[in-house]
């Protein structure tokens, strides 16, 4: 029993199977290289939708907070409009959170009469504004701006 010496379009052909092998490992671990991307991606843009509506939550209740501080308990003539208050929240859907309300004394004529008025800025951060973005693991803040105008007595 003798091998007989294979036919020159096979000898061509002989580790063409290994090269198609090697091929499809590479494209496969590419595919799996981008796939792994897109679920970090998607984990990085859930954070970031979580921290806009926390912190547009914490910017809402610092709102109110001033609110209730220039108005407590019905009392509809003005008490305390602080320039600038800032709270920091301990809650459970709030931690790492803060909010800074600025509160802006206006003049409203409507009616032929001139009233105090009251412009609010409520700025809402979750997060830490104050990571090193180039650190491996970079955490980032989340900023929300809300605005309000109140008025003294009747709507002008």
């Amino acid at each position: 029993m003798f091998l007989k010496p294979l036919p020159a379009s096979k000898r061509a052909q002989r580790g063409s199977a290994i090269m198609i092998a090697l091929f499809v490992i590479v494209i496969m671990a590419l595919l799996a290289a981008a796939m792994g991307r897109f679920l970090v991606d998607s984990g990085e843009k859930n954070t970031v939708e979580v921290r806009g509506v926390r912190a547009l939550m914490a910017a809402q209740s610092g709102l109110e907070i001033a609110l209730y501080r220039l108005y407590p308990n019905n009392s509809w003539t003005a008490q305390q409009c602080a320039a600038s208050a800032t709270t920091t929240f301990a809650l459970p859907g709030l931690v790492n959170c803060q909010a800074t309300v600025t509160c802006t004394p206006l003049n409203v004529s409507a009616a032929g009469t001139t009233r105090t008025g009251y412009r609010f800025s409520s700025e809402g951060i979750c997060g830490d504004p104050d990571q090193d973005l180039n650190s491996p693991n970079p955490d980032f803040a989340v900023s929300r701006t809300v605005e309000a105008e109140a008025f003294d007595g009747t709507t002008p």
